[in-house]
C-alpha cells in the first residue's frame, strides 16, 4: 500500500512541477514590466465611487445595476477589487492565482478522465498573449479568472464523487458549479461542455442522473437571474438574440473571430514580442534572459513527462473541438456584432487540448521530445510577447493619468465638483500610437477617448464622487452640443496635443460651424454642423 501511494505521488509530481513552472513564467510575464495599474473600466468600476461598503452593497442590490449583471463577479468587484483599488496590484495577483489554479484544476480533472497531455493546454490558457485582454485587464479578468477557478474546482469535486462515492463530492460540485456560472456567459458554455464530458466519461456508473439534474438546476437558476435583470442596458445591448438575418449575422461574426485568431493574433505576437525583448534586454539582461529561458525549457521538459502513453483518443480530440467552438458559440446566437479579443479567449481551451492530443499520435519518445521542444520555444516567445503587451497596458495607464491630471489642474476645483458643469476634451485618443500593439475595440484603450473611463479616472484622482460631465471628442465624433455651448459659464473646452499635453481652447463661430482655437490663436480643429444641435469634430 505504501509503495502504491508513493508511486502515485511520484507519477503526479511532473504535473505539479509543470504547473509551478508555468505559474512562475506567468508572474514574470505580468509583473516584470511593473505592478498592475488601472485601465479603462477599472477606473469607474473600482475607483472612489464605491469606497463606502454601504454604497457598494446598494449598487449590487438594486436590480439591473452594473455590479448585479453577473452576480458573483459583482461580489468580487465590490468586496475585493474596489477595496483594493489603491493597491490594485494585489487584486491582480489574486486573480492571476485564480486563473492559474483554475487552469490546472481543469486539466487535472480532464487527465483523471482520460486526457493524455497538459502542457499545451496550460501554455495556451495562461501564457498566450492574445488572451491577456481576458485574463490581465482586471475588469475582464475578474469575470474570467474566478470563473475558471470555480469551474476547475467543480469538475474535480464531481470526479472525486465518481471515484469515491462520498457525498461531499457531489455537494461541492453543486455549490462550486453554481458559483462558476455567475461570472461570465462564455464560461457557462465551457462549464456545461466540460461537465457533460465528465458525466459521459463516467456513464458506466449508476450515478449519471443526479449530476445532470444538478447541472440543469444550476443553468436554470442563472437563467432566471438573467431574465430578472433583462432590463439592464448592458444585457439589452449585448445579450439580446439575433433579430436580423441570421445568415448575415453568422458571416459577420465568423469573419471577426477568424480575423482575431489569425491577423490580430499575428499582429499582437509580432509587435509585442519585439517590445517584450526590449524589456528583457533592457537591464540585468543575463539574469532575465537565462532565467526565462531556463524556466521555459524546464516547463517544456516536465510537460513532456506528463504525456501519458496511450492510443490517440477521438473522443478527447472531439472534446477539444467542442471547447474551441463552444468558446465563441454565444457570439453567433446573440445579436451583438461587437466581438472583442476577450470573448474568444475560451476557444484557447480547445486549441490547447487538441494539440496535446495530437502529440499522442506520435511514438511516445518522439511525442515527448517534440512536446518539450515546441513548449520550450512557445513558453519563451509567449512570455516575451506578453511582457510587451503588459508594458503597453502600463504605459497607457500612465498616459491616462498624465492627461487627466492636467485636465484636473486646468479646470477649477469649483467646476470639477459641480455636476451641472460640462467639460469638453478635443483630440482624445482611443489608442495611444506609441503603446498599443493593436487598435481594436477594448484592446489597451486610452481613457481620453471614452466618456465613462475618463470620468472614472478624474473622480478617483480628485476624490470627488460626483464631478462634472467630461465629453471626449476623437476625430470624426458627432455629438449633441446645443444649447449647452451657448450658455455662458456652463462649458469649458480643452484640447489634447500630439505630445499629450492639455491646453485650453475656445470655440469661435465660423458660419454654422465652429473653429477650435488655442490661446495663441492657432487652429486645433473644427466642429462641423450636422443638424441644429449636433456637430462633427474634424481636423
Amino acid at each position: 500500500m505504501e509503495l502504491k501511494t508513493l508511486k502515485g505521488k511520484i507519477s503526479r509530481a511532473p504535473e505539479f512541477i509543470m504547473a509551478a513552472l508555468l505559474a512562475a513564467l506567468t508572474f514574470i510575464q505580468r509583473f516584470l514590466p511593473g505592478a498592475y495599474k488601472p485601465v479603462m473600466d477599472d477606473w469607474f468600476l473600482y475607483g472612489d465611487l464605491y469606497t463606502s461598503a454601504a454604497e457598494r452593497i446598494t449598487k449590487f442590490a438594486l436590480p439591473n445595476e452594473k455590479f448585479a449583471i453577473r452576480p458573483f463577479a459583482g461580489i468580487v468587484d465590490i468586496f475585493v477589487n474596489a477595496p483594493l483599488f489603491k493597491h490594485i496590484w494585489l487584486a491582480e495577483i489574486i486573480v492571476t492565482l485564480a486563473m492559474i489554479a483554475g487552469a490546472f484544476l481543469i486539466i487535472r480533472a480532464l487527465r483523471k478522465n482520460g486526457a493524455a497531455g497538459a502542457g499545451f493546454f496550460m501554455c495556451a490558457v495562461c501564457l498566450f498573449p492574445v488572451g491577456l485582454e481576458a485574463t490581465y485587464w482586471l475588469a475582464a479578468a475578474t469575470r474570467v479568472g474566478y470563473a475558471m477557478l470555480f469551474i476547475g474546482a467543480a469538475l474535480c469535486a464531481l470526479t472525486y464523487w465518481y471515484e469515491t462515492g462520498k457525498r461531499r463530492g457531489v455537494l461541492l460540485y453543486a455549490l462550486l458549479g453554481m458559483i462558476s456560472v455567475g461570472f461570465y456567459e462564455p464560461a457557462i458554455v465551457m462549464y456545461i461542455i466540460l461537465t457533460l464530458f465528465v458525466i459521459w466519461n463516467n456513464r458506466g456508473e449508476k450515478k449519471v442522473l443526479l449530476p445532470i439534474i444538478i447541472l440543469a438546476a444550476q443553468i436554470a437558476l442563472i437563467g432566471v437571474y438573467y431574465v430578472a435583470n433583462s432590463g439592464s442596458g448592458e444585457i439589452q445591448s449585448r445579450g439580446g438574440f439575433v433579430e436580423t438575418s441570421y445568415a448575415e449575422h453568422f458571416r459577420v461574426v465568423f469573419d471577426y473571430i477568424k480575423t482575431i485568431l489569425t491577423k490580430h493574433s499575428v499582429t499582437i505576437m509580432k509587435n509585442s514580442f519585439a517590445s517584450g525583448l526590449l524589456t528583457i534586454l533592457g537591464g540585468h539582461v543575463f539574469v532575465k534572459t537565462v532565467g526565462i529561458a531556463a524556466l521555459s525549457v524546464l516547463f517544456g521538459v516536465f510537460s513532456a513527462l506528463c504525456v501519458k502513453k496511450r492510443k490517440f483518443s477521438p473522443v478527447m480530440f472531439l472534446l477539444g473541438i467542442a471547447l474551441f467552438v463552444g468558446g465563441s458559440v454565444l457570439n453567433f446566437v446573440l445579436g451583438s456584432e461587437r466581438i472583442p479579443l476577450r470573448v474568444v479567449y475560451f476557444s484557447f481551451f480547445g486549441l490547447g487540448l487538441i494539440v496535446d492530443e495530437l502529440m499522442v499520435l506520435l511514438p511516445q519518445r518522439a511525442g515527448r521530445v517534440l512536446t518539450a521542444l515546441l513548449l520550450s520555444v512557445s513558453a519563451f516567445v509567449f512570455t516575451a510577447a506578453g511582457i510587451g503587451e503588459v508594458s503597453s497596458y502600463l504605459k497607457t495607464s500612465e498616459y491616462d493619468t498624465y492627461i487627466t491630471r492636467q485636465l484636473v489642474e486646468l479646470d477649477t476645483p469649483e467646476r470639477i465638483s459641480d455636476p451641472d458643469k460640462n467639460t469638453y476634451l478635443f483630440g482624445g485618443q482611443h489608442y495611444y500610437v506609441d503603446t498599443a500593439s493593436l487598435n481594436y475595440l477594448d484592446h489597451i484603450r486610452g481613457v481620453s477617448g471614452n466618456y465613462a473611463d475618463i470620468t472614472g479616472c478624474m473622480r478617483h484622482m480628485t476624490g470627488v464622487a460626483f464631478t462634472n460631465n467630461i465629453m471626449t471628442f476623437t476625430y470624426g465624433d458627432t455629438q449633441t452640443l446645443k444649447p449647452y455651448i451657448d450658455i455662458d459659464g456652463l462649458c469649458a473646452f480643452y484640447n489634447v496635443e500630439y505630445d499629450k499635453t492639455v491646453v485650453p481652447v475656445e470655440l469661435v463661430p465660423n458660419g454654422d460651424n465652429y473653429n477650435i482655437v488655442r490661446e495663441d490663436g492657432s487652429l486645433a480643429g473644427r466642429l462641423e454642423c450636422t443638424d441644429d444641435v449636433s456637430y462633427r469634430y474634424v481636423n
